[in-house]
């Protein structure tokens, strides 16, 4: 989204909106796929549609980005005013492109790089500078004593070409492409145009004073060595400020009234001296070294120097020599970088419409996903850590592997270009739809009152806390997944450190994914996710004091806890807390609550708050959340839920020790049904039937089952 110019308010707005997809369609397609039984078909062609779906971001149009001006500025060098002694003040003017906007103090000295020599001519008004910029050949005749001399000179780049984007997204234009300075003839003003010409003359300084010379005598060992030296200094840059009513007598041209108010503007000789486009606003400065003034002696400028162009017949006179030179663009201008704006509107609803496209497609394929996974899960008595190392090595292969794909494909480029991650994405999903095909769910029954199944479920109140839960476990991850990687790029991480976070985080994950069945035995599913919450506010904090942006590997390995660990024992509490008539539905509305709402959630509040009070304040407050949660939580599920005498759940994952004891009671010490008034009874020795497994998680129809079963016992 940033490398379409979404900023971070819309960035939130959209991330608001796509959830109301998000917890629609997911649990609508659980509730489809229990109703028809074997989705497998359905299943494959979400998937496969899914990653096509997703290419056509691609399509979305650029609404802004940050241009970034080339890391050094031209300048042009050489002597002001132009008199019988020939001697001026060294003068540098900065040409007018790139434009910039200078810095307030330039009290540091400033070392400049002397890059070609030529001739500046001024051109008429009516000349087109585009047809004189792309002729293929010019000559130059240098007239003294009566001697006339041409040289010829075939330009091998056209600059103007150069800037031209090569595509339809103007990212895709080569903004700081090498200059040419001996290459490429250039307008350096509104009516001068810069033709180099380095064999026949060259600047040469001594000491204090520069010269424009002859090339031989240039280009002496002796005299080049020197200049060298010469320009190895730093130097003092004093602005000449030239006021309203004065006449601007600069570099480019020997004759002063070229430089009067009439400037090139729509090819039109404009004269209106109120109009600003018709002052002199390219910046002219003199140079100090040891506190003297540098001064330059231009013995060539009485000779008579023409440009000619014969292949548009055209003729410039009014010619003088001149050098360029370049500096760091930083030392002299406060601008690095120019915001380019488009249509920033359309592409904000262009962009919204395809996530939620892609949300409806993504949530029934995840439900559905879920759904089977679930399904055959309890179908072969398999645990679900296990599975989801699959995933996360996936993870970790395919996430370092498109954050290389990317760095290498933006080379160069002024952005970077993420259509590799989309193509990946694209095939993966594609060939997973395939492999669905290959699955069995042919045992999985249809459900014909899935809603009614559903709505008595969540009648418990342990799932509905489940789903507070894990509403704010997604705002969480979407906080983190909307502006972890803007604060890493900000900090000056690469994409290729980027996709490593998500490998060091599934290395994390992959032991606690093996062991999540025997540690959420243990410790409990619930306690697993305060764990989450507390380890999330680790993370957080960890990334509001962060400022090297490798340290965040540590704290992205924690990502084992509070995704994977968490996660996990998430989607197995909540189908301990449903049957297999309704497990797509349940982990439908489990996904859209935490990739959905949850996720939108934190984006939205993220990015507001990030515009408000700044990224690393939002960190802490996001910290401070979760481990107030995590303290919520635990006395909620210990005082509370596990104290709750009908509490009940299945064997998909086994409850940790306290569930056991609250839903154990041993067959000794059974007592009558009209003594008990409806206490759960152990049915430890009574091997329920499969109708009763699937529906045990519905209390008060387990509970007159087991009520009649001790009466028989009692008589």
């Amino acid at each position: 989204m940033r490398e379409l110019g979404i900023d971070v308010e819309e960035t939130a707005v959209m991330n608001a909106v796509t959830p109301v997809i998000s917890i629609i369609m997911p649990p609508l397609a659980g509730l489809v796929a229990d109703r028809i039984g074997n989705f497998r078909v359905l299943l494959s062609i979400f998937s496969a549609l899914g990653g096509v779906s997703s290419l056509l971001l691609l399509l979305v149009p650029v609404g802004r980005f940050d241009m970034s001006y080339p890391t050094r500025i031209p300048l042009a060098l050489g002597c002001g005013e132009i008199n019988l002694s020939a001697i001026s003040p060294l003068q540098v003017t900065l040409l007018k492109d790139p434009p910039c906007n200078l810095r307030r103090n330039m009290s540091e000295p400033i070392g400049i790089a002397l890059e070609s020599c030529g001739l500046v001519c001024q051109a008429p008004l009516t000349l087109d500078l585009d047809q004189v910029t792309s002729v293929p050949v010019y000559r130059v005749d240098v007239t003294h004593e009566g001697q006339t001399d041409d040289y010829w000179y075939a330009p091998s780049v056209v600059l103007s070409k150069l800037k031209t984007p090569n595509a339809s997204d103007p990212r895709f234009a080569k903004v700081d492409h090498p200059q040419y300075y001996n290459e490429a003839i250039r307008v350096i003003a509104y009516d001068h145009v810069y033709f180099p010409t380095s064999t026949i003359y060259n600047i040469t300084c001594l000491r204090d004073k520069c010269y424009f010379m002859d090339g031989d005598v240039s280009f002496h060992a002796s005299i080049q060595y020197s200049t060298n030296d010469f320009f190895a200094k730093k130097f003092l840059f004093k602005k000449v400020n030239v006021s309203d009513s004065e006449t601007v007598v600069s570099i480019f041209s020997d004759d002063p009234a070229n430089h009067s108010r009439a400037k090139r503007h729509s090819g039109k000789n404009v004269t209106n001296i109120d109009d600003p486009l018709t002052k002199h606003d390219q910046a002219i400065f003199e140079l100090f070294f040891d506190n003297t003034t540098l001064k330059c002696e231009d013995p060539l400028a009485l000779r008579d120097l023409v440009v000619a162009m014969p292949t548009i017949g055209v003729n410039l006179r009014s010619c003088r020599p001149l050098c360029l030179a370049s500096m760091p663009r930083k030392q002299m201008c406060s601008d690095l970088k120019r915001e380019k704006v488009f249509d920033p509107k359309l592409t904000f609803w262009c962009y919204l419409a395809v996530r939620m496209f892609n949300s409806i497609i993504s949530g029934t394929a995840f439900a559905m996903f879920e759904g089977a996974l679930i399904a055959i899960l309890r179908e072969y008595k398999a645990d679900y850590g296990l599975q989801r190392i699959y995933a996360t090595i996936g993870g970790m292969i395919s996430a370092p592997l498109t954050g290389l794909l990317i760095d290498y494909v933006s080379a160069g480029k002024d952005y970077t270009d993420f259509r590799p991650a989309f193509y990946l994405y694209a095939v993966l999903k594609v060939i997973g739809g395939l492999l669905v095909l290959t699955i069995r769910l042919d045992f999985k029954a249809p459900a014909p009152g899935v809603v009614k199944d559903v709505l008595k479920v969540l009648k418990n109140v342990e799932i509905i806390a489940l789903i507070f839960a894990c509403f704010l476990l997604g705002s969480a991850w979407g906080f983190l997944e909307s502006f972890l990687f803007w604060l890493l790029q900000d900090l000056g991480a690469s994409r290729s450190l980027m996709g490593l976070t998500i490998t060091v985080g599934g290395l994390a994950g992959l032991p606690l994914l093996a062991l999540s069945g025997p540690i959420i035995e243990k410790v409990g599913h619930a306690n697993i996710i305060c764990l989450g919450f507390v380890f999330y506010a680790i993370r957080l904090i960890g990334y509001s004091l962060l400022y090297d942006p490798w340290i965040c590997l540590l704290f992205e390995a924690m990502e084992g806890v509070t995704s994977a660990l968490t996660f996990t024992a998430v989607v197995t509490y909540a189908a301990g807390l449903s049957n297999s008539s309704v497990d797509s539905s349940i982990q439908g509305l489990i996904g859209g609550i935490y990739y959905g709402v949850g996720r939108g959630a934190g984006s939205l509040i993220g990015g507001f708050m990030i515009k408000a009070i700044g990224t690393r304040p939002t960190y802490q407050f996001f910290a401070a959340a979760c481990a107030a949660f995590a303290a919520t939580y635990y006395l909620f599920h210990n005082y509370f839920t596990l104290r709750r005498p009908t509490r009940k759940m299945n064997d998909i994952t086994k409850p940790n020790d306290p569930e056991i004891q609250m839903e154990k009671v041993k067959e000794e010490n059974v007592i009558p049904s009209e003594q008990c008034n409806g206490a759960v009874i152990d049915e430890k020795k009574k091997e329920p039937d499969n109708n009763e497994f699937e529906n045990q998680a519905f209390e008060n129809e387990e509970v007159e089952k087991r009520n009649k079963d001790n009466e028989k016992r009692a008589n």
